[in-house]
């Protein structure tokens, strides 16, 4: 094992966490790495946690699970995330269901799973969220019957859905626990969909249990009081496969340009100036990189500052098969978000094998391990930014024993596992 000391991490409460570039192997998986499969209470990650239990293990008796999730959503990351995890355990776990809308991107790809599929029309347009609901109460008398027909036990909404708040008491009107995954404590700055929020949180009060994908999720929903801490439990966020065949990377090689990637949605809180800050920096350091920014937003003034870098901007949305080709093209994701809870950006990127350097806010301290899948900044500022960035981009050694790292413990992050440890663990709830 090959260990390199780095300097060490300022984390938002001030607190420090050693920074180390190491592991060409696999490491040792930690309690919270088995929750779930091994049957015992884990403990990671601690920080930002709050009180909030963390993969809480347990065992079923029941033959079949009986637990159908649920996404309504129309495309994104959480259709790629539901298709991945539809395709792990779907038509494989008997007694496992999963309700998608008929609006969605990837209909098609779950409508294979045949009977095993709950489908739902909803809505195209912001709009048609009030225009259509004169459907919901048809909608509701449907999933109330397929439920019974089922003995579901428990329904795992994957990311509440604008109807949710009216469709979770009628999950539980069947005798089924209502099990929302909430992705975001609070709004995002930036995030034009704060009053949306506010009403989807409703979903919240009829929850028999809650779950998230990061600690730091988690210790803020606690903080609010909106949710007793021993209603919430935190899981992990998956890898995401969107559809590359995952090697080990190579580092880049000897004099030729670092290639840097900003993916995603361009939000205020993905910091896209932060980033260009940082660029800029190592460009007037000497230090050789490209820059390619893809996903839809407004550029506002970053748009003159990306040209003046040549930078490659595809500024739209993105398809799947878009993002796998991208992904296949960069050495280096990068996120420099000002405020973070997870991000599904990472775990693309893992996915992919593609090493992160992030800022260390939010949940990203707890999803990009320092010198195993990535390295963070010291500070959620230009210069650390670029400090860290540098320090991957011109170590190969680092470099390669983070890729190794990342495909040694992909299954770790695999999507089967998260599967495994969310059905132990709403059973736990149902019994």
């Amino acid at each position: 094992m090959i260990v390199v000391a780095r300097r060490p991490v300022l984390i938002q409460d001030g607190r420090q966490v050693q920074r180390f570039a190491e592991i060409a192997g696999e490491t040792r998986p930690t309690g919270s790495d088995r929750a779930g499969e091994a049957g015992y209470q884990c403990d990671r990650p601690q920080r930002n946690r709050g009180s909030a239990r963390h993969m809480v293990a347990t065992h079923t008796t029941q033959k079949h699970p009986n637990v159908m999730f649920m996404y309504w959503g129309r495309r994104g990351a959480l259709t790629r995330f539901s298709l991945d995890l539809a395709n792990e355990v779907v038509g494989k776990l008997n007694g496992v269901t999963i309700s998608v809308s008929r609006d969605s991107s990837s209909f098609d790809e779950f409508a294979r799973l045949g009977r095993h599929v709950f489908p739902v029309s909803t809505f195209t347009t912001n709009l048609g969220a009030v225009l259509n609901a004169w459907t919901i109460p048809r909608l509701c008398s449907d999933l109330r019957r397929r439920l019974i027909e089922d003995q579901t036990r428990a329904v795992v909404d994957l990311m509440p859905h604008v109807w949710s708040p009216i469709i979770a008491p009628v999950v539980r009107s069947t005798g089924a626990r209502y099990v929302p995954i909430i992705h975001d404590a609070d709004p995002h700055p930036g995030d034009r969909t704060t009053a949306v929020k506010r009403w989807l949180d409703h979903a919240i009060d009829h929850a028999d249990m809650v779950l998230t994908l990061s600690g730091a999720v988690s210790g803020r929903l606690e903080a609010l009081g909106r949710i007793p801490r021993n209603k919430i439990v935190t899981l992990f966020h998956p890898d995401l496969n969107y559809g590359t065949t995952p090697a080990i990377r190579k580092p880049p090689q000897k004099g030729a340009p670092a290639r840097l990637l900003f993916m995603g949605r361009i939000m205020d809180y993905k910091g896209l100036p932060l980033f260009l800050d940082a660029v800029e920096l190592l460009k007037e350091n000497g230090t050789n990189v490209e820059v390619g920014v893809f996903g839809e937003g407004q550029l506002d003034a970053s748009a003159a500052r990306l040209k003046a870098l040549n930078a490659e901007v595809v500024n739209r949305w993105l398809s799947d098969d878009e993002i796998g080709a991208v992904l296949t093209r960069f050495d280096i994701m990068v996120l420099s978000h000002v405020e973070a809870s997870q991000s599904g950006v990472a775990a693309a990127a893992f996915g992919a094998g593609l090493p992160v350097v992030a800022t260390p806010v939010g949940g990203l301290i707890e999803q990009v391990l320092d010198g195993r899948s990535g390295v963070l900044a010291i500070r959620a500022d230009a210069i650390s930014l670029s400090e860290a960035i540098e320090d991957l981009a011109l170590n190969p050694l680092l470099y390669g024993s983070i890729c190794a790292n990342i495909a040694a413990t992909r299954e770790e992050r695999s999507m089967a596992r998260f599967a495994k440890v969310c059905i132990a663990n709403v059973l736990r709830s149902a019994d």
